[in-house]
């Protein structure tokens, strides 16, 4: 099924403020009442209504630009891709420009609906793809519309999806572990331990935490990984922490004060009896890139076993991005890496009031998605015969300034974003190291950040 969605000049007045477009966007001067995006059972029922033009506003072009957006809309990812599909409605809401025409293919979260959706994009003569969400979906996708020199945005934070022409929006969990580890490293961490989730997510961090230690000059002490399973994480916890050597350790020792028979140790023996071990593990940081309710069973391990959290640092990646975490007190003066942008707060809210739920995290990819199309479409000479979005265009190494902060696509297809590194306190999060104000005008690669003041 498609659907269509072609937005006129009678948008304007239905727009809540502009959010945080990308840069060079830009949107109303005042507030008119907020857009209402209805959010039905079935992919069958999804309309976006289509406003009546006006003739204040014309296309200076005969040509449209269309948007193909794969996404879930029905089966087991559907309620993230009718998310998605809101987040873009509102962009396009938010863009203001009638040459630009969304149609929207539902995958239903398959490869095989991924492949029929594929096919009847490039039926519709699409410019540019967005989606799908699955980085096995964008892999096929990819496949199907290789050498139509159609560009794709999928939505995945699986870089193993990315190839040249096949950009990926996501969260890339590769940065993050860079980002932590370097930031770490700054304060002064030199060996680090790791607790890995057995996952494809987990094999990605554990290859990026070697090079990143590396890098660093750093060690790795311990490296664990564990099932998704909460009462399977206890033994690799333990061996993290050396719990049973330590624990044998401090035994033996007060075994020893005590054979020497005399009142001072033994004392000593006494005082030491009443703690598990006699220290905390010769570990300086530990990497926990988990989130959920799993990481609210492996932090409080970490003390229990005697890991000190006064001594020894707790970092994590962008799963930590939960104002829930304040709750839990292992994590409070933890630091992770993440895009903390202040246009994500406002969305976030916006979304909740105007779709009447909370959205997924992801909506923010298919919003800035839809708007960087905005962008390109805007700077178009759509009276010519060459293709408005391309490649090239996709990839301007300064950049496009989105909701969750500065991001720019790369050649290989993967994407560079600048990143915040934030501590948990019981009152929120607070910004450590800001994210760079802007990449570097040589190269692909953010080689300074921004110093705490």
């Amino acid at each position: 099924m498609i659907i269509s969605c072609r937005f006129s000049g009678a948008i304007r007045s239905l727009m809540g403020g502009v959010l945080c477009c990308l840069v060079v966007a830009c949107g109303p001067e005042t507030a008119p009442p907020a857009l209402k995006i209805e959010q039905p059972a079935a992919p069958e029922t999804v309309v976006v209504p289509e406003p009546q033009a006006q003739e204040d506003v014309k296309p200076e072009g005969p040509r449209q630009v269309k948007i193909g957006l794969l996404l879930p809309l029905s089966g087991r990812e559907q309620l993230v891709g009718k998310d998605l599909f809101a987040a873009a409605s509102m962009a396009l809401f938010d863009a203001y420009d009638p040459r630009i025409e969304l149609l929207s293919f539902d995958t239903g979260g398959t490869v095989s609906g991924a492949e029929i959706a594929a096919d009847a994009a490039l039926n519709a003569e699409v410019d540019v793809i967005i989606g799908p969400l699955l980085a096995e979906n964008v892999t096929r996708v990819a496949a199907i519309t290789r050498g139509s020199d159609v560009p794709i945005l999928g939505l995945s934070s699986d870089s193993e999806a990315a190839e040249p022409g096949v950009y990926v929006m996501g969260f890339l969990p590769e940065a993050e572990v860079k980002r932590i580890i370097d930031y770490a490293a700054s304060m002064q961490a030199v060996k680090f331990s790791a607790m890995i989730p057995d996952s494809r997510y987990g094999m990605r961090v554990r290859e990026a935490f070697g090079d990143a230690v590396f890098d660093v000059g750093g060690r790795i002490h311990s490296l664990e990984t564990y099932p998704n399973d909460p009462e399977a994480v206890v033994e690799p916890i333990k061996r993290l922490a050396d719990y049973d050597e330590r624990r044998k350790n401090h035994i033996d020792e007060i075994r020893f004060l005590r054979s020497l028979g005399d009142d001072m140790t033994n004392e000593i023996a006494n005082r030491l009896a009443t703690r598990e071990v006699s220290e905390s593990p010769d570990i300086d940081a530990i990497l926990l890139p988990e989130g959920g309710g799993l990481l609210r069973t492996l932090a409080p391990l970490l003390p229990f076993y005697e890991v000190d959290l006064d001594e020894v640092k707790l970092l994590g990646t962008g799963l930590w991005y939960d104002e829930s975490l304040t709750n839990e007190p292992p994590l409070r003066g933890a630091w992770f890496a993440a895009p903390a942008n202040p246009g994500v707060t406002d969305f976030l809210e916006r979304f909740e009031r105007d779709i009447g739920r909370a959205p997924s995290r992801v909506a923010t990819l298919a919003y800035d998605a839809v708007s960087l199309i905005a962008i390109l479409t805007r700077e178009a000479d759509l009276t010519g015969p060459d293709r408005p979005i391309t490649n090239a265009k996709l990839m301007n190494p300064n950049g496009f300034q989105g909701i969750d902060g500065l991001f720019r696509l790369l050649p290989d297809g993967t994407n560079e974003r600048t990143l915040s590194v934030l501590e948990i306190t019981k009152d929120g999060f607070k910004v450590l190291d800001p994210a760079p104000a802007a990449f570097p005008l040589f190269g692909y690669e953010v080689t300074e950040t921004a110093t705490v003041e």
